[in-house]
This record gives structure tokens, sequence and C-alpha cells, in this order.
């Protein structure tokens, strides 16, 4: 009975869920297309059926119909400012419009424009002129003439402001618009303009009336760019409403109505006052009148003058009122500096003279800001465009623990011994060829009281020395260069090319040049005087152009120097030592008041570089030795053929510093040299002493030395002469690019010729490319491969 009961309570439970079941497989839920609802369908109860609806159950669709959707507005790319005063909105603070008219411009506004256009950042003239009448801008010399052909003067200031707000105002913060018979006090105007806040809204003049809303264009009138720019919009309708035959009431009212901002004569507690003159005046009673010229002291215009002679003498007489000012200020500060030396406890002495220094160069522009360079004790952080770090030299590690300890003794000073120095945090420093060399030095110090680090900045300046002028000789670009030019027989392609560029740029130019091509023989190739000479070709070209030009006294010659055979005892300096038998023989054909440029096939030739070869060398004073520009890799530079001449760019090559063949000396200068080492490098007197110049140099080759056997002609001049040696980068001097061959350093265990191939291979590093393309190049062929 028990279990009859207990299926009798489960019997509907379980009649649920098999009916639940059987209706699970006999409705399906079908989701139609376009409709958020759902709908149920019923189907036949067939095995193959529930077997699919078992197997495959849902399947979603997907809609790839107008995706991905695009997007409503276009992302902008964003475009910044090539300057930073751009993206800032910093502006030039002043610009000055002036109102003249077609017959007062050639006489006031060219007096106007010499008094005051040198002292502001802008000045325009606007006159009223029909088409009829021309101006020759040429003869004026001024710096801007803006004509309109409306001649009614009532609305040309309108087209002057509205010209300003056109072309202007995002490049001035105030605009000052006055007409041409009135003087300008600029210094004081500059000052007032500098005192006031570029946010502020500035409407100032001298009002024509005490109980006016509006001011005089005769006395001048200032606006701010905020005022302008409100202006700017209501042009047209305050030349629809000119209400009165005055200019002034006209500009007056506009501004009113637009900015609802009166006229005032003062802002920041500063006045632009103004002296009003009787037409029959007498100027130089007038400035003899010691209350006159207090009220003078005081005012920013003067108006209106008859005669463009007035205008230099109230210029004159305003410019030595602020030269004595000036001289009175600096006489004062120097008393104040005695007064604190001679009542400091050490007495007079403590102070040196001259008191104080020149101030902090400002920059012009973005390409004069001067660079501080990061440093520590031990080393300086990119100090040029091919270094990342580098070990100080020894003057330079000195000059830093000098300048340290200078701090040091400072603080022990001023704080009794409280502060004990531990160690340089952070040291930038920048050289001022105006001034000398700053420095910003961030020191740590511990405290002897607690034990506690602190930090301190300190800011130290080590001015130049005592400046002097130094006498040069006279120089002329009429000087007559000769230019030796060294030829060997693997380069007499080469050569014939530079003897058509020097065709071109110097015999059909006429320019005072001689040409004698040094042609080095070896005995691998045939002699000289031969049918099968090597450099036949050469001289036949040589005569050829020679007699083209005679009539000009323009000439090629040559002289030859046979080469002897290199025995085992050659060593990779002795290529260097070439150069002193070349000029040792080349120059017995030269008088000693002779201008000799050696130079070298891969160079361009420039006449403003062989005009710089004449001022910059002097007989008995100076040697030029120019950095030349050297072009990079063609190959990695250009991508199809490399232009006809080598273009100054970084792209395109870079100033190799470590270049010194080519060089421009006087022959009398040479031999006086040359005789200072005659003993280590002995005088070569014909091609047979080439050999015996090597085998002594082996014998006397020591560190003292080294640098004239690493540089030749140039470091003899450095180390063996009295004379200045003037190394500047020249633009004007351009070689192509040619590869630098170095020996390995296994060829030689003697350290100094170590460091000669050791600076052959940093030479040849970056005669490359730059690391930009470098790199691109190593990227390329990575992923060829």
């Amino acid at each position: 009975m028990s279990v009859v009961s207990q299926c009798r309570q489960h019997i509907y439970f379980s009649l649920g869920f098999i009916l639940g079941l059987i209706l699970s497989l006999i409705f399906v839920v079908r989701v139609e297309d376009g409709c958020s609802l759902f709908s149920l369908e019923i189907i036949s109860l067939d095995s193959d059926i529930i077997s699919n609806v078992f197997k495959d159950e849902f399947e979603p669709k997907i809609n790839s119909a107008g995706k991905p959707l695009k997007a409503q507005k276009t992302p902008q790319t964003l475009v910044r400012p090539r300057y930073f005063s751009t993206e800032l909105g910093i502006k030039e603070k002043l610009f000055v419009g002036v109102l003249t008219t077609y017959e007062s411009i050639s006489s006031h506004g060219i007096a106007f424009n010499k008094t005051v256009g040198h002292l502001v950042d802008k000045l325009l003239f606007f006159i009223n002129a029909p088409g009829s009448q021309k101006l020759n801008v040429s003869l004026l010399k001024l710096p801007g003439i803006v004509r309109f052909t409306n001649t009614r003067s009532l609305l040309q200031p309108f087209h002057a402001i509205k010209y300003i707000s056109d072309n202007f105002i995002d490049e001035f913060d105030f605009f000052f618009l006055i007409k041409s018979d009135a003087y300008v006090k600029t210094s004081s105007l500059t000052k007032i303009i500098e005192s006031i806040s570029v946010s502020e809204h500035v409407h100032v003049g001298v009002k024509t009336d005490p109980k006016s809303s509006f001011c005089s264009l005769d006395s001048g009138l200032l606006l701010s760019n905020s005022v302008l720019q409100k202006l700017q919009s209501d042009l047209d309708w305050c030349v629809k409403n000119i209400l009165s035959h005055s200019d002034d009431e006209n500009v007056g009212h506009c501004i009113l109505h637009s900015t609802n901002l009166p006229c005032q004569q003062k802002v920041e507690s500063c006045e632009l006052g103004s002296i009003k003159l009787n037409k029959n005046f007498d100027l130089e009673t007038l400035l003899a009148n010691s209350s006159m010229r207090e009220k003078l002291e005081k005012v920013i215009t003067i108006h209106p003058l008859e005669k463009p002679s007035q205008f230099y003498q109230l210029h004159a007489y305003f410019s030595k009122s602020e030269l004595d000012h000036t001289k009175q200020e600096i006489l004062n500060l120097r008393r104040s500096l005695l007064n604190v030396s001679v009542n400091a406890p050490s007495g007079p002495q403590s102070l040196t003279w001259p008191l104080g220094n020149q101030p902090e160069n400002k920059p012009l522009s973005r390409f004069d800001v001067l660079r501080w360079d990061y440093f520590n004790e031990t080393h300086i952080y990119f100090d040029s465009d091919f270094s990342n770090l580098r070990p100080h030299t020894t003057p330079e590690k000195l000059d830093v623990q000098n300048v340290i300890k200078a701090c040091v003794s400072r603080v022990a000073e001023k704080y009794e011994g409280q502060f004990e120095y531990q160690k340089l945090l952070n040291g930038y420093k920048k050289f001022d060829p105006s001034r000398g060399m700053d420095y910003l030095l961030d020191l740590i110090f511990r405290v002897n009281t607690d034990g506690k680090y602190i930090h301190k900045r300190f800011a130290v300046c080590k001015p130049l020395g005592k400046v002097e002028f130094l006498p040069v000789p006279y120089v002329t670009e009429n000087t007559k260069i000769n230019i030796l030019l060294p030829v060997k027989p693997a380069d007499k392609a080469h050569a014939l090319k530079f003897l058509q560029q020097y065709r071109q740029m110097c015999m059909m130019k006429r320019d005072k040049t001689f040409l004698m091509m040094v042609l080095l023989y070896d005995s691998t190739v045939p002699g000289k005087g031969t049918k099968s000479d090597v450099f036949k070709s050469l001289k036949d070209t040589a005569v050829n152009y020679s007699k083209q030009f005679s009539k000009d006294g323009s000439k090629i010659v040559w002289v030859s120097i046979k080469i002897p055979n290199k025995d085992p005892s050659y060593l990779p300096h002795h290529e260097a030592l070439l150069d002193f038998a070349i000029a040792d023989l080349a120059l017995k054909k030269f008088r000693s008041d002779s201008l000799i440029l050696l130079a070298h096939l891969n160079l361009e030739i420039k006449p403003d570089f062989l005009n710089r070869v004449r001022m910059n060398t002097i007989q008995n004073w100076q040697v030029f030795s120019p950095v030349p520009f050297r072009e990079y890799h063609p190959a990695i530079v250009y991508e199809g053929e490399p232009p006809a001449e080598v273009e100054l760019n970084k792209q395109s090559g870079h100033y190799d510093s470590t270049n010194t063949q080519h060089i421009s000396f006087y022959a009398s200068d040479y031999l006086s040299a040359r005789q200072s080492i005659a003993k280590t490098i002995p005088l070569v007197r014909s091609d047979k002493n080439i050999l015996d110049l090597y085998q002594t140099s082996n014998q006397e080759y020591n560190k003292k030395m080294e640098s004239l056997i690493a540089d030749t002609i140039y470091s003899m001049f450095v180390s063996a002469s009295n004379l200045h040696v003037l190394r500047a980068v020249e633009p004007g001097l351009r070689i192509r690019y040619e590869p630098i061959d170095c020996p390995s350093s296994d060829v030689t265990h003697d350290s100094n010729l170590k460091s000669l191939i050791k600076k052959c291979n940093h030479s040849r590093s970056f005669s490359f490319g730059m690391r930009s393309q470098l790199s691109k190049l190593i990227l390329s062929f990575k992923n060829k491969t």
C-alpha cells in the first residue's frame, strides 16, 4: 500500500516531465528576419528531422552587408607648427601704422622712418592716391607702402584698420596708429607696452576733449590685439555710419560701438602724453626752455612738425638725453659697488675690476640659441652630433674640478663648515663668445649636524679675459693663386675632369690662377718622354687649354716626379710624407712671394673658395687649412644618379675635420718652416732623395713627431712655425666621395703607427653616410635576405 500511495503522489510529476520532454522535440523556436519577436512552428514528428536538430542545433547568421561601418567624421591628422612661437601664440610686440598723404610721404614719411623704423617691430605707411599718381618706391627706401585708390580721407583710417586686421592680426600684440607729421618717442612707447598685459583690452590715446570718449589720431592711438579683433567684424557698419567730418570721432565712434570701451589716457598708471605745437614755433627756443624740457620727458608724441629736419632735431635731443641717463645709471651703480667693497670686512681689495660681467646672449632667432652640454666629473654627453659619450680632456677635467672647488669654497665660507661636499649630481655648461663659459652645477652636500644630504644648485660664470685688438696685415682679392695638383697614374681620368672644370671656372672667367700638375711616375708605368707616356693625353689637354687662353695669361703646366719602388721598409705613414716631396720639388719653380694652394683631384672649384684662400692666407702671418665638406657614398645617399655638384646639406655629406690635405701658404713661409724640421724630415732636392726621406723618417720616428708625420704640412706649420694657422669649415670646398683604404693594425707593433691607423679607420667609418641612412640600408638588406 505504501508503494502504491507513493506512486499516486508522484504520478502528476512524472506525467509532466514526460510530456515536457516530448513537446521539446516537436516544437522548434525560429527567429524570423527583420522581426524582434519569437514564433513557434509545429512540425511533424519525423526521425530525420529530430536527428538533424540534435546534430546541428542552431547556426548563427552573420550579416556582413555594409560593414565595416565608415566613420561619420574623418579624423583630422594633427599637423604641428614649425615653430614653438606659432603653437604657443607668441607674437611680436608693436606694429606702427602711419597715415600719410601722397604729398608728404617723400618728406615727412622718410623722416618718420629714419627716426622710428629701426626701433619698432613693423612699420607701414598708408596713403590715398588715385591710379594716375605713381610713387617711385625704390627712391623712397621705405619699409612698406600700402596705397588705397579711394581718395576720401575719411575712409583712410578704416582702410588701414581693415588691411592691418586682415594681414597682421595674428602677428602682433599692440597696434599704434598715427599721422606722419608727428614725432614718436619710441623708447618711451616701448616701455609702456612692455608693462601692459597682453590679455588686457587697450584703447588708449590723447582725448580730443576732456569730456569726450574719443582720442586724436594726430597724437596717436594705441589698440590691443583683442580690441582690433572685435573691431574687425564691425568695419562695414562703421563705414556706413560715418556721422562726422573728423577722423577722430569716426574711428572713436566705431571702436565704442564694437567694444563698448571708451578711449582712455592712462593704462597701467602710464600716460600717453602728447604736445601740440603752434604753427609758428621755433624748435631751438622750445628745447632751450627748461620748463618745456620737463614736459618733453613725459610725452610720447609731438605734433605737428612742419619740416623733416625737425624730426632729426628732436631725435638727436632725445637720444642724447637717454644716453646721459644711461651713463648716470652706470655711474651710480659703480659708486654703489665701490661702497660695498669699501665697507666689506676684508676691505676694498676683496672686489676685483671690472665690476660685473656681460649679460647673457639673447638669440634673435632659433638658429642663434646656444646649447647647454651635460657632463659629470669624468665624461661629457652629446657634445657633438657624432658622439654620445666621451671622457673629458685634461684641460676640461681641470676646469670642472676648479669650478667645483670654487663652489665648495663658497659654501664653506658662507655656512662656516656646516656642509661637507659629497659629489657632483648634474653639470651643464654653455660657451657664450660674448661673455664666457656659464655653468649650472647640482652638488650634493652632507649636513654635519644630522647627517642628512641636501642638494644645492650653483650658477657660475667664467668670464673671458681681456679683449685685445690684433693688427692684421692688409690682404686683397687680386692675389694670384698657384695651384699644386698631384696626379697619380691611376687618377688620370679624374685629372681630365678636373682640367675641364678648371677651364670652365677659372680660365673662361679670367680668374687670376695658375695650375701646375705634379705628375707622379712609378716604375710600373711608361716613363716621361716616351711615346706610350701614361700622362700623354693629360699633357696634350693642358697644352690645348693653354693655347686657347694664352692672351689672358692663363696656363696649365706640369712637373714630373719619379717615385721610387716601395721596399719592405715602406710604412703606412710614408704616404703622408709624399706631400713634403711634392712641395719641396715644385716650389723651385715659384718665387718666394707666391701664394700656393696644395689641392687634390676630388675637390670642386668654387670662386668663393678661391677668394677666401686669398683673404685668409697672409704672408709672414697666417696659413689657411679649410675643413672640407666631404660627400657621402653616392650609392647610399642618392637613389639614382648623383647630382652634377655636391649639395651642401646634412643628407649628402659632412664636414670632415680630420682632412688636412688642402692647405694654402706662401712659398717663403713654407721654406722657413721646412728648414726647422730638416733634421727629422730631410729636404727633397731631387727624385732620388724621396727614398732617403722614407728611410730617415723611420730612424727618427718618435712620439714627439707623431702629429707632424700624421698631418704632414698642416702639422708642420702648427708645431714648427710661429705663423697663425686658420682652421675653419669652408662651404666652398666640397670634395667628392672617394674610398679610404686603411692598412691593418697587424702590419706593425708600433703603438704610434697603430694610433694613425685607428685615426684612418675613424675617418673611414664616418665617410659612408648618416646613421639614419646606414640603419635604413641595414634594415632593407635584412628584409631582402
